[in-house]
């Protein structure tokens, strides 16, 4: 049998025995709603009026906060909706979603959620930390001062649409380093390596471990540079090591003026040590 097929038959059973979880009734109400989140999920992409796309998008949040309040709608796939980016985490603690609205000024308004696994919400609430079943993420990347070394909550997220979650531990505390892309303006666009744990049952974005041989340990990277550039940020499973391109100003006159910013083709790397991802000497030979 071809690997391709095989993989598409094991990814089809692991579907197939999520959806067996969910009983006929609540399958019903969330292939209901999925309908509807369909429709808004189109007008907050297509639609030409800003004002319409973002009401779409509040909309759209209110509709998802009720179809996840349905009992084991965490293992409803939603796959439906394209404009949806989702994940799960390593450890299949939660899934996180994350979307994005356009508005006229070129510009991305990032919205999300994260929603527990009630498997594990089983035995995380035996610990009396009183997890919820889910939690919104508000984007407020625009107002959130000294972002590179700010740890924040989900009330006050630096917004991104994550494509890639990785899991690390040190001395019993899980970290979950998201890589996510940014629309950041008409001119400028951003890569992003966040970092969300749970405290006090409560996710918290940004800690301060990356470290980059600088005066201080950043909570997050963020990286911005011209808009008609790509800038690799990934993660390589098999070295283990988080690697980012190098973006410098295409002459010096231009430097802090991110419009200006290209990758040069070369990449530094970061890797897991002691509670930290620690920046490598050297560049990374391919």
């Amino acid at each position: 049998m071809r690997p391709f097929k095989f993989l598409l038959i094991l990814f089809l059973f692991a579907t197939q025995l999520r959806a067996q979880k969910i009983d006929s009734l609540a399958m019903d109400s969330l292939r209901d709603f999925e309908v509807r989140l369909s429709g808004l999920s189109y007008n907050m992409v297509r639609n030409f009026d800003e004002e319409m796309r973002i009401t779409s998008g509040k909309n759209f949040i209110r509709q998802m906060s009720r179809a996840l309040r349905v009992n084991n709608s965490y293992y409803y796939p939603f796959d439906s909706l394209k404009n949806l980016m989702i994940l799960h985490s390593p450890d299949d603690m939660f899934r996180i979603f994350t979307w994005n609205v356009a508005t006229n000024d070129e510009k991305f308004r990032y919205f999300g959620v994260i929603q527990m696994n009630p498997k594990a919400l089983a035995k995380l609430n035996k610990k009396q930390e009183l997890f919820e079943n889910f939690y919104p993420l508000i984007d407020r990347s625009d107002s959130i001062d000294n972002f590179l070394f700010k740890e924040v909550d989900a009330n006050h997220w630096f917004g991104a649409a994550y494509y890639k979650i990785l899991k690390t531990t040190y001395k019993k505390v899980d970290y979950y380093t998201l890589l996510g892309w940014d629309g950041a303006g008409p001119e400028t666009n951003r890569k992003v390596a966040d970092v969300l744990r749970f405290k006090d049952a409560k996710p918290l974005f940004g800690a301060p471990i990356f470290d980059l041989k600088r005066k201080a340990k950043f909570c997050r990277m963020v990286f911005e540079f011209n808009n008609q550039a790509t800038m690799a940020l990934r993660y390589d499973e098999k070295r283990k090591y988080l690697i980012y391109e190098n973006i410098v100003p295409d002459k010096p006159d231009n430097a802090a003026f991110f419009e200006h910013y290209y990758p040069d083709g070369s990449f530094d790397y970061l890797i897991w040590k002691n509670g930290i991802w620690e920046k490598q000497k050297g560049f990374l030979e391919n």
